[in-house]
């Protein structure tokens, strides 16, 4: 069985499936690099693929210096690889079956921006304008409902629920739908573009069913999400990362922060493992830790007493 052929398939298969581009990029490029390590291991059938040969495998990647959720995704790309030539019975036996990836509760969430810094960021568009109306709507929508900018992209107008105040994901990762609950904040904003501005942009373009459009009627890109917020994070003059992952990170952890189950917040983000939400505990505990310091009666009296407070 042909290495490249059948990575090609695989390809052309993720495709037909209906998967995200970034997601079938980032699975060819993986693919790819076991390719040339089966290349120079001298194996060019993969029935020849053993479960020591992905242990090999494994132990190489573990090996270089990269973050572990590189590493993971590099095992995993292969794991999904080799579980497809199982199921369309290419293969008998999985080489991959009890290969063990990086643990999700150990890897880093990346940066979360403070309540604070979300507030800042909410004042930068200029409401009297209409992009300023409608990045401010996108602005609360990821941080009300934490979905994923592919997520935010498929949106269509008819996803909008405002009766029950939810969003319908038709279109999240692995092709799962789920129903996210919108925010009084981000209704209010969502309904001021709706009836006021996505109109005005969908005149030129009266076929377009997205829900976010650009000035000329054409649906909102990637690039156009991601440069308005670089914009707007300079201008509230704040360093971290402002990009819509970012917003994703923030609303999981500040909802926890104030109390929210994590098998909730595991729905709300349509995570398939809990151990990733999990990751976001490592995060909580710090901050909240340092607001109960600041707040707490009981510490800011020690505090007025001199006494150093751990």
């Amino acid at each position: 069985m042909d290495v490249v052929v059948t990575i090609a398939e695989y390809r052309q298969q993720l495709k037909s499936l209906g998967y995200a581009a970034a997601t079938i990029e980032s699975y060819s490029k993986n693919l790819d690099l076991f390719r040339r390590y089966l290349r120079d291991v001298n194996i060019a059938d993969l029935r020849k693929v053993t479960y020591h040969s992905i242990c090999d495998y494994q132990q190489k990647i573990m090996s270089e210096p990269v973050a572990m959720e590189t590493k993971a995704l590099k095992l995993r790309a292969v794991k999904r690889f080799f579980e497809y030539l199982c199921q369309t019975h290419r293969l008998l036996i999985n080489p991959t079956e009890g290969i063990v990836e990086t643990n999700r509760q150990n890897r880093k969430i990346g940066t979360v921006l403070t309540v604070a810094e979300v507030r800042r960021l909410f004042k930068q568009p200029n409401l009297s304008l209409r992009t300023g109306i409608r990045d401010r709507a996108i602005m609360e929508v990821l941080y009300s409902t934490g979905i994923r900018l592919d997520e935010l992209l498929n949106l269509e107008v008819y996803h909008v629920d405002f009766k029950d105040k939810v969003l319908y994901i038709r279109k999240g990762k692995g092709k799962k739908q789920r129903v996210v609950p919108l925010g009084k904040n981000a209704v209010k904003f969502l309904k001021e573009y709706l009836e006021k501005i996505r109109p005005w942009y969908g005149r030129k373009n009266p076929k377009e069913r997205k829900l976010f459009l650009n000035q000329s009627g054409l649906p909102m890109t990637e690039g156009n999400v991601r440069v308005n917020l670089r914009k707007y994070r300079d201008c509230a003059g704040i360093k971290k990362s402002a990009s819509p992952h970012t917003f994703r990170r923030s609303c999981a952890t500040h909802l926890l922060q104030n109390g929210a189950d994590i098998r909730y917040i595991q729905k709300l983000l349509g995570h398939r493992h809990l151990k990733t939400t999990q990751a976001y505990t490592r995060v909580m505990p710090v901050e909240v830790k340092q607001t109960h310091n600041r707040t707490h009666p009981n510490i800011k009296e020690q505090k007025k007493r001199g006494k150093k407070v751990e």
